[in-house]
């Protein structure tokens, strides 16, 4: 009977879904990589379609157009208008089988034990299409959605992101939930979860002072826990970003870490360098080292 039990547990185990590293929020935005992902209340860029929809009516520019790469095949190209953006972003994401035991007390049983002991993992492409909108709510808070389309493992679904984001002079405050339907994708044992997320964080933005444009100070938390390779993870996160030279120049770094009781406290950092060689053309570059396995990125932004 107790090697049936175990028999049984053991096959449901193989068979459900496997806990999805995909949209994570970290995975894109070259500036939010910068600032270790304290970017829920900044997003002020076309990357907001990702980071919170609610920005994008925030945005300084008319229009913003953003092509990113980076490390492990991620790429995406958003163009955002205060009222409207598109975005389309792919991802080689990582599945990995979640972690149990097959038993106890025999000999010949394995236990599996937590990430990286032998479990079997694979990647998979994602690729995700959004279309964002926004709407003011008086004259200091604004809501917006991304409406997405995600396709991966040969399957296809729709999801959406709310979020919002209340402006009070140079401090802005907002907070934004990905995947609010949630469910999975694929079917049987190649089946992977898309989780709901939760972030929040504050934001604020200093005067101009001598050669310093500007100096934008932010923090993030995460409201919910998410599934990354195998274990349960929820971050907290700060960074601060400078302009200088007439904003033809910024630099921007960050720290952050993975608060799940029993996890372990695992710190991470980034580093980020905007450089403008034309008026309104934009180079960004970041590296982060810490964050389940180091990255970089590159992007090139256009705003007018």
């Amino acid at each position: 009977m107790a090697k049936t039990l175990v028999f049984l547990v053991g096959a449901l185990a193989m068979c459900a879904p496997f806990p999805l590293h995909a949209q994570s929020f970290e995975d894109v935005g070259i500036r939010a990589q910068g600032v270790a992902g304290a970017f829920v209340a900044v997003a002020d860029d076309a990357t907001a379609a990702w980071w919170n929809p609610a920005g994008l009516a925030t945005s300084q520019s008319f229009a913003d157009g953003v092509i990113e790469g980076g490390q492990g095949g991620r790429w995406g190209v958003s163009l955002g208008f205060p009222a409207l953006a598109l975005s389309y972003y792919h991802l080689n994401i990582s599945q990995i089988q979640p972690s149990g035991s097959t038993g106890a007390g025999s000999s010949g049983r394995q236990d599996l034990g937590a990430a990286g002991t032998g479990l079997p993992d694979s990647s998979a492409s994602f690729n995700q299409f959004g279309a964002t909108v926004g709407h003011s709510i008086g004259d200091h808070v604004v809501v917006g959605s991304t409406l997405k389309v995600m396709h991966a493992l040969s399957d296809t679904r729709g999801d959406v992101d709310v979020g919002v984001m209340a402006t009070f002079g140079r401090f802005r405050a907002g907070a934004n939930v990905r995947n609010l339907v949630s469910g999975t994708l694929g079917v049987g044992s190649d089946a992977v979860e898309l989780t709901r997320q939760a972030r929040a964080g504050v934001a604020v933005t200093s005067s101009s002072r001598g050669a310093i444009d500007s100096v934008t100070v932010s923090a993030d938390v995460d409201l919910t826990t998410a599934p990354v390779a195998g274990r349960e993870e929820r971050h907290i996160a700060g960074g601060a970003e400078a302009w200088l030279r007439g904003r033809r120049l910024a630099v921007r770094g960050g720290a952050g870490a993975n608060v799940v009781s029993g996890e372990g406290t695992e710190a991470y950092g980034s580093f980020g360098v905007t450089v403008s060689p034309v008026h309104r053309w934009f180079v960004d570059g970041a590296a982060l080292w810490g964050l389940n396995g180091d990255r970089w990125g590159i992007d090139l932004r256009v705003a007018f």
